[in-house]
């Protein structure tokens, strides 16, 4: 297979143990409290008589998993945290379970101080990210039954994306040039991604690990999990601009050996097919024989 390609990042096997610093309280918003407000208040408008059984059972959920009041021990309120959600400060109690649970599974220590960056292992940030995630989908399926509740979940991350959206850092001007930029920079991180430009408008990227299923795997249900790495990355792909179009098709969230993505600039790509897997197996093989990380 002849095609210009380049590789970022590489695999690391022990990425999940490696220290990084952070800072809990700095993060809770964007970790734990702004996405469960917005999800609540979301469950409000399309399905108000569900309200008060998601919190319910959300809030049960929490409480088997929340092994102490790790802010009373540590002597800090957490009302302050939640004054400016709206929603959860209706629900003092969630809100409490929800930022325990997340300083829990941080496994940050009670002599630091959460106010400042901390040393944590990233195993901790990806349980921090992506366990409430996971218990909000969870007991979604257990209120309204699975179909209707990933429906809803589907509309709920569209709509908080939107919402929240990222823009890039440097104003977008195809394609193209966001290939050449990140091969320039050549990121190296703990996913490795295998990038090339199909045609005109079209990048297509592989991803041949996928570190935050790594870090789910002592979670059982699967299409959660895909509903909770993955879904977002078609709304995500719109931060760049609103032209660019987002086809996924093979992932490791559902079994498959990568993850296949294309964005489509509609500006100048009218196809929006998804190239088969004949197309992403050569590509992987073509970088294999070229890489060995």
């Amino acid at each position: 297979m002849t095609m210009d390609f380049f590789i970022s990042g590489r695999v690391m096997d022990n990425i999940l143990e490696v220290s990084t610093k952070f800072n809990p309280i700095d993060r809770t918003q964007d970790f734990v409290l702004k996405p469960l407000d917005y999800l609540i208040d979301f469950i409000r408008k399309v399905r108000p008589e569900d309200v008060a059984d998601f919190v319910k059972g959300l809030t049960q959920r929490y409480r088997e998993l929340v092994l102490s009041d790790h802010f009373m021990e540590k002597g800090l309120e957490v009302e302050q945290l939640i004054k400016e959600c709206k929603t959860l400060l209706q629900f003092p109690n969630l809100a409490r379970l929800a930022l325990n649970y997340y300083i829990q599974v941080l496994n940050v220590s009670k002599e630091d101080d959460w106010y400042t960056e901390v040393s944590i292992v990233w195993r901790g940030v990806h349980y921090a990210i992506l366990h409430p995630r996971y218990y909000n989908l969870q007991t979604l399926i257990e209120v309204l039954g699975r179909e209707e509740a990933i429906n809803l979940w589907k509309m709920f991350v569209t709509s908080y994306r939107i919402a929240n959206r990222s823009l890039p850092r440097q104003p977008f001007v195809d394609l193209k040039a966001l290939y050449e930029e990140r091969k320039k920079a050549k990121e190296d991180g703990s996913w490795k991604v295998i990038h090339t430009m199909v045609s005109d408008g079209k990048y297509a990227y592989l991803n041949v690990n996928c570190t935050w299923m790594k870090a789910l795997d002592n979670l059982p249900d699967d299409e959660i999990k895909y509903y909770i790495c993955c879904y977002g990355d078609y709304e995500d792909a719109r931060d760049f601009h609103n032209c660019i179009i987002l086809t996924m098709e093979h992932t490791i969230a559902q079994g498959d050996p990568y993850c296949s993505r294309v964005m489509h600039d509609t500006r100048v790509d009218y196809d929006l097919r998804h190239p088969p897997k004949e197309f992403w197996d050569s590509l992987q093989k073509a970088a294999t024989a070229n890489d060995d990380s």
